[in-house]
This record gives structure tokens, C-alpha cells and sequence, in this order.
């Protein structure tokens, strides 16, 4: 949409947008695990209550669910742990790119300087006239 205006988002808006997406996955993922977590235990009370009145089909039948839903809690912890690998990695070419653009500043400003000094070979000229201009002698 926001191409029809004519307005493009910038690579930071971008990754912030992606940022802000992928820690909303993971407190959804998050919530539903802790709703099946509650759900299991909500299955264990009534498996101890079915066992009591000696409903065994009722029970084996619960079991699987159980079951089951400890396989799905299981799968929520894995697919929230890969989400969150994503957003570190992310994290981490964010810095590797502060770096790479604070590194090249750097070399820049370096750069400049260098041209302000003058060549490599003058440095020694200029050393050398100062000596004598201080009344030391040119070599020691």
C-alpha cells in the first residue's frame, strides 16, 4: 500500500516490522502452549476421576489425549525456540551492519586525514626541518 503513495520503507523499518512480527509469534506461541499446559492438566484430574469410578475405556481414551497433547506442547516449545533463532540472527546482522557502517566512517576520517598530512615521504622532511629549525642536529 504503501507503494501506491509513492513512500518505501527503509531496510530499519523493515527489520523493526519483522522484529516486532516475530516476538508477536512467540508470545502467541507462548499463550497456546500455556492453554494446552492447562488443558493437561485439566485431562490428568479427569483421568484420576474415570479411573475412581472404573471407567477404563474412558480412561485409555483420555490417555491418548493426553498424550497427545504433550506431543503438541512439545511442538510449541520447538517452533517457538526456531523463532526465536530467527530473531537473534536477525539481532546479529543488525550489528554486523552498525559495525560495517561505524568501520567505514572510520575509514573515511582516516582517509581524509591522511590526505591533510601530505604523503608518507613528507613526514620525514618535515621532522627533519623542524630539527634543524630547533637547533638539533638533522640525524641522531
Amino acid at each position: 500500500m504503501d507503494l501506491l503513495f509513492g513512500r518505501r520503507k527503509t531496510p530499519e523499518e523493515l527489520l523493526r516490522q519483522n522484529q516486532r512480527a516475530l516476538a508477536r509469534a512467540m508470545r502467541e506461541l507462548d499463550r497456546e502452549r500455556q492453554k494446552l499446559e492447562a488443558q493437561e492438566k485439566k485431562i490428568i484430574v479427569d483421568i484420576k476421576k474415570m479411573a475412581k469410578q472404573g471407567q477404563m475405556d474412558a480412561v485409555k481414551i483420555m490417555a491418548k489425549d493426553l498424550v497427545r497433547t504433550r506431543r503438541y506442547v512439545k511442538k510449541f516449545i520447538t517452533m517457538r525456540a526456531n523463532v526465536q533463532a530467527v530473531s537473534l540472527k536477525i539481532q546479529t546482522l543488525k550489528s554486523n551492519n552498525s559495525m560495517a557502517q561505524a568501520m567505514k566512517g572510520v575509514t573515511k576520517a582516516m582517509a581524509t586525514m591522511n590526505r591533510q598530512v601530505g604523503a608518507h615521504g613528507d613526514i620525514p622532511k618535515t621532522v627533519a626541518t623542524l630539527r634543524c629549525s630547533v637547533g638539533m642536529s638533522p640525524r641522531l
